[in-house]
């Protein structure tokens, strides 16, 4: 594979991807093709500002430090990666005009020519290094740090190169230098803001369409154009961004025409919002995985009999038809069906998710399978969700009342996101819920993420703490491979196998909703919409 160019479709064949949506290729903005206000748009003046509205607050713009999806919303207007992630799939050029797998193991890239960060200094492949080593260097404890684990050297190798060197093939690796696990930002800033990074004080500096002017982690974001983005002129001044967690807030906010784009329209709202004059609502599956997850190595949930029980008392498909109203699809696995292409064709995973074993609502089963288990009796615990997500926190109560009729007791508790967050990388509960977006276009992102021996313990990702030496072989086999089938094959076993071990209940593979206001429109709707500089493809209307 030496000195194999890695384009849109190359790169899905030459790393094997497990892809989202068919290949990731792009995100226009993220190429220079910005989306302008056309002609019969209303006067600039009008249009100088976009209002959104979040639906949780942050603790911290950078995503590396708190790596939820609204983290990335914002930062991703002011940062940017070596590649890009489109809307239907693939990677494609960003800060990094063009890249080279050489070998299996050694990745270069070559720079775009002309980017500067927006407070006017050139972007350099020193930069860069500094950006990478944040994370690849030894001892990292960023939020980034596990998916630069298998990382060597990362060496400027020319003004305009950077050359990444694997210890070992890794058939994701392609995927790192895109925005899910890498924002670029100048060496000044890092070694003079230290540990500020993200702070109302440090705030964040990149080379994207826009720059923080002002940061206020319970109330709002506020951002300024850079004017010097190398993509060409955002078509908005400044965007002003509110912290509005309470659901009938941010409808009554568009009704009043206070707000231009509203996030994470609620499901039992959607015809609300869609009757609003002027308002378009806009939804698309976005590869989002909600699941339960058990602690396997904490009592009572290290008792497999235990979390059969639970899983049996979770009625997935009420809840998709009564909690989303029907704005998403039961998760029979870790990866929606629609993330395997380049990797599985519809007929291999059709056999392959036949094959993953299911554990079905049925209360009398759960009943019998506590009755089997260390805690005949019961017990109780708490699971915990985000303020962001109502419909988590709707979901586990009905779970709640299930299991009540068992004789578990489970106390239900909403928590600001940042908590949250926290929480999930602590692994000190016995019983989580996992809610997880798509970065990139490959599966892998979940099922090694969540799956994987290596990545138990404190701040590690498989929140389940399962930790079974043959499925992590499995995985170790499929990072390695650069055959396709065999590449499939090999994730389906892990899936197959550790489903048997019921370290996590998956409930739905979600939707997303956005209404966008009376006086913008959106171009390129789709799963991976946010996960670039969304704002230059809002336009006026």
């Amino acid at each position: 594979m030496a000195d194999l160019p890695v384009s849109r479709r190359s790169l899905l064949r030459s790393t094997a991807l497990m892809g989202g949506l068919a290949a990731l290729p792009g995100l226009l903005a993220a190429c220079g093709g910005t989306t302008q206000p056309n002609s019969q748009s209303e006067p600039a003046k009008s249009l100088d500002v976009l209002r959104v509205a979040l639906p949780s607050s942050l603790g911290s713009l950078d995503a590396s430090k708190e790596a939820g999806i609204m983290n990335y919303v914002v930062a991703l207007l002011v940062q940017e990666a070596l590649v890009g992630v489109g809307q239907d799939g693939g990677l494609q050029p960003s800060l990094a005009e063009s890249w080279t797998r050489r070998d299996p193991t050694t990745y270069v890239y070559t720079l775009r020519a002309g980017v500067t960060f927006s407070d006017g200094s050139p972007m350099t492949a020193d930069d860069v290094v500094a950006s990478l080593n944040l994370h690849a260097k030894k001892g990292s404890t960023t939020a980034f740090a596990y998916a630069y684990a298998n990382v060597a050297s990362v060496e400027a190798t020319g003004p305009a190169e950077i050359t990444i060197r694997l210890k070992s093939p890794d058939a994701s690796f392609a995927w790192t230098p895109s925005p899910g696990t890498l924002l670029v930002t100048s060496r000044k800033f890092i070694e003079a803001t230290g540990e500020k990074i993200g702070t109302p004080e440090g705030k964040l500096l990149g080379t994207g369409p826009y720059k923080v002017a002002e940061f206020a982690p319970d109330s709002h974001v506020t951002l300024e154009r850079n004017d010097g983005w190398w993509g060409g002129r955002a078509p908005y001044g400044q965007i002003k961004i509110d912290f509005i967690p309470e659901e009938s807030t941010r409808l009554l906010a568009m009704r009043g025409d206070s707000v231009d784009v509203a996030l994470n329209v609620p499901a039992e709202q959607i015809d609300q919002w869609k009757s609003l004059s002027g308002v378009q609502l806009m939804t698309a599956g976005d590869r989002s995985l909600v699941t339960l997850a058990f602690n396997t190595a904490k009592k009572p949930w290290n008792d497999v009999h235990v979390r059969r029980a639970v899983a049996h008392a979770v009625d997935r498909e009420g809840i998709v038809r009564s909690v989303l109203r029907g704005h998403g699809k039961v998760a029979t696995t870790i990866p929606d069906p629609a993330q395997w292409g380049g990797v599985l064709d519809q007929a291999g995973v059709t056999s392959l998710y036949a094959s993953i074993p299911q554990v079905g609502f049925d209360l009398a089963m759960a009943k019998a399978e506590l009755a089997q288990s260390a805690t005949p009796q019961g017990f109780g615990d708490t699971l915990t969700y985000p303020s962001s997500g109502p419909q988590l926190g709707r979901a586990a109560l009905t779970l709640a009342e299930n299991l009540s009729q068992i004789g578990i007791t489970l106390e239900v508790k909403e928590v600001p996101l940042e908590q949250w967050i926290a929480d999930l990388g602590k692994h000190a509960s016995g019983i989580y819920l996992g809610w997880y977006f798509a970065t990139t276009g490959d599966p892998a992102e979940y099922v090694q993420q969540l799956l994987h021996g290596s990545a138990t313990g404190a701040n590690g990702t498989n929140i389940a703490e399962y930790d079974n030496p043959e499925v992590t072989k499995l995985l170790d086999d499929a990072k390695a491979s650069t055959d396709d089938a065999a590449r499939g094959r090999l994730l389906g076993e892990a899936l197959v196998k550790s489903a048997a071990d019921v370290p996590y209940q998956p409930l739905w593979w979600g939707e997303a909703a956005t209404a966008f206001g009376r006086n913008v429109t959106a171009g390129g709707f789709g799963p991976y919409f946010f996960v670039g500089p969304w704002a230059t493809e809002i336009a006026a209307r």
